[in-house]
């Protein structure tokens, strides 16, 4: 923390952001508006990008740590960063509950770092659009990776910020996105066992994989986390099931 070039960023609710957090962290909210967004779900500019990052003293040249409690909310700000070709981004394993379980301190000071020029460049290679996820149904060598609940996937549940249809996107294999973590520690598994996970479920390294849930946040992580293990083809599809279903041309399986 005492390094110039790192900055922490938390990903959590501005309520629990303000009830204490890592010294010199600045807030990202993973949810709400904090991320920049358009109105059918795609991500926003690089332009409006920039100017929230630059905002926080957050220069193209710093270490970026994103941590949450952990939840999908670390995935979503740290796969943006991904996107906007941020060249040293990471998360905090284990999040907030891994800091507390070791008796490490929080503070409720905000961090006062000076505002910086902040570039943004999209890596288009990481990002699934509208356009790329139809094109994707048809063929082989692409896989969708739903990310959400069972209910979710199959149809019985509307989940977060429901869709207008129900079920999932054709062909897409589902693992959820909790599988991602030791349920005692918090923290990822390990990456073989990640790796054989995925594999098990169809995800394999072969394939182009779009990651996807509802609103986005659950398939940024899965996103990252295939960056991560050297998916090179691993990419989110932003704007996911709220924005596929809500098409007039996608069909929806249950």
């Amino acid at each position: 923390l005492g390094d110039p070039r790192v900055r922490v960023v938390d990903a959590r609710g501005a309520q629990q952001y303000a009830a204490g957090h890592i010294g010199g962290a600045v807030h990202v909210d993973g949810f709400g508006s904090s991320i920049p967004r358009t109105e059918n779900g795609d991500m926003g500019s690089p332009e409006e990008f920039a100017r929230l990052i630059g905002g926080l003293g957050i220069g193209n040249d710093s270490t970026v740590i994103v941590y949450d409690s952990p939840s999908q909310r670390m995935g979503m700000v740290a796969w943006a960063f991904l996107y906007f070709g941020h060249a040293d981004v990471r998360i905090l394993d284990g999040g907030m509950a891994k800091w507390l379980a070791e008796g490490r301190a929080l503070e409720t000071e905000l961090p006062e770092w000076p505002a910086v020029r902040y570039v943004a460049s999209p890596v288009e290679d990481v990002y699934c659009s509208l356009d790329a996820a139809k094109a994707g149904v048809e063929r082989d060598d692409f896989v969708f990776w739903d990310t959400r609940s069972d209910d979710e996937y199959a149809g019985s549940e509307a989940g977060f910020r429901a869709p207008p249809r129900l079920g999932h996107i054709p062909g897409a294999a589902h693992l959820k996105w909790t599988a991602l973590f030791d349920p005692d520690s918090q923290t990822l598994k390990p990456a073989a066992e990640l790796h054989d996970l995925l594999e098990g479920h169809g995800i394999t390294r072969d394939k182009q994989v779009a990651s996807y849930c509802n609103g986005g946040a659950r398939g940024a992580l899965g996103g990252f986390v295939l960056q991560v293990l050297g998916y090179d083809r691993g990419q989110a599809y932003a704007g996911s099931f709220a924005q596929w279903s809500r098409q007039a041309d996608t069909t929806v399986e249950r």
